[in-house]
């Protein structure tokens, strides 16, 4: 019995160094503590006033609930790893899944206040700012756990997408840039570089930094897709038509960017090839990009005289996507069969297509409209123009 006498002092040391803990700090979270080591002991008690010898199996439910888990939180505590900390995130959590937000951060408030310095706490409390639209607490929080942890390239990746969404971006392209000069090959944050200066129309200094990620990863659809956007924009039609196809290559999914070859075919007025790609587009589940399909064929079939066809093609885009109808009637080529198409209430469409990627569909389509009406000498000059900016 001796043995379970020794166990019994370290155990009551260990609850009565516990309970002082919870006076002292005044931190309730002690008590979920205080709970495993009050139940070990009451098993130790009663072994000992019923001159029972307890058995392997109790002895390790007793170690553990009244030694061994209070010694584990007394050393996460030393390497400032705060198990009440862990416990409290898993209240937020919790609170989070029952979509209860305001006691979530009554929960991380609390714990920012007893623990300022608390890596955790600041990070789920940035990350719930974020959530919940609240960006410049957000930012705030951001910079205070870099200060915490100034390695972690993550962290500062988010505080530039935070001052993206905050319009900062100065502040978003320096911060990027200096994570890319410690970490070059880092593609998130390639990507979210190119993406804020494709935003504010730096598509050249945004092509830059496509080319530059490409270099670490050569099989990365996205880097090719968002230098076919880029290029696009820059009226560079034939590089965007190259790395529109690599990048619908290396992901055969890729439907925006077909839908995108199939557009600017259109624009060379290459026919059979922009047919080829629109054809490719119907197969998809994205409804958005189906209507856009079919309206193209649609246009197609009108240039080549096959009116029946395409007002065929014209119903099933009008039935995917009422609101294509606007587009219709301001093209000059769906005067012949406009009046005879079937028109349907408006609706929800299901699209994954996000706003820059229905944008540039509608700046391929302006363009289209305005080659169409350039004069022959004017398309002279606009592709002058466009072969003296690829020079520079």
């Amino acid at each position: 019995m001796i043995h379970i006498i020794i166990f019994s002092i370290i155990a009551l040391s260990i609850f009565i160094i516990t309970f002082l803990k919870l006076i002292k700090e005044n931190n309730s979270n002690y008590i979920f503590a205080l709970i495993p080591e009050f139940i070990g002991l009451i098993i130790d008690f009663i072994c000992i006033f019923s001159s029972i010898n307890p058995n392997g199996i109790t002895m390790i439910i007793m170690y553990t609930l009244s030694i061994i888990i209070p010694i584990i939180g007394f050393i996460l505590e030393k390497s400032n790893v705060n198990l009440f900390e862990i416990i409290n995130l898993a209240k937020v959590n919790f609170y989070e899944n029952k979509n209860q937000n305001d006691l979530a951060k009554e929960v991380l408030l609390k714990s920012i206040q007893k623990h300022p310095n608390s890596y955790i706490s600041h990070k789920k409390m940035a990350e719930w700012y974020e959530k919940n639209n609240e960006k410049e607490k957000a930012e705030y929080e951001y910079i205070k756990i870099i200060e915490l942890k100034p390695k972690n390239l993550e962290n500062y990746l988010r505080l530039a997408n935070i001052y993206k969404e905050n319009e900062k971006y100065e502040l978003s392209v320096k911060t990027l840039q200096d994570i890319l000069r410690k970490k070059p090959e880092y593609l998130d944050a390639s990507l979210l570089l190119g993406e804020v200066l494709y935003d504010n129309e730096m598509f050249k200094e945004a092509v830059g930094i496509y080319q530059e990620a490409i270099k670490y990863h050569p099989g990365e659809y996205k880097l090719y897709y968002c230098m076919g956007m880029t290029y696009t924009r820059l009226n560079d039609f034939q590089n965007a038509k190259d790395y529109y196809k690599k990048a619908a290559t290396i992901n055969s999914l890729l439907d925006v960017a077909k839908l995108n070859l199939g557009q600017i075919s259109l624009i060379f007025k290459d026919y059979d090839e922009a047919e080829k790609y629109f054809m490719q587009c119907i197969e998809t589940e994205d409804e958005k990009i189906q209507a856009e399909a079919y309206y193209y064929l649609a246009k197609i079939k009108l240039i080549n005289k096959q009116n029946d066809l395409a007002m065929q093609y014209a119903n099933i885009s009008l039935e995917l996507n009422p609101k294509m109808i606007r587009i219709m009637e301001k093209d000059v080529y769906f005067g012949v069969i406009i009046g005879k198409l079937k028109l349907h209430e408006d609706k929800k469409v299901k699209t994954n297509i996000n706003e820059k990627e229905a944008n540039l569909i509608s700046y391929l389509e302006n363009t289209y409209d305005v080659v169409e009406r350039l004069t022959e000498n004017d398309k002279k000059q606009v592709e002058l123009n466009i072969n003296k900016e690829r020079e520079i």
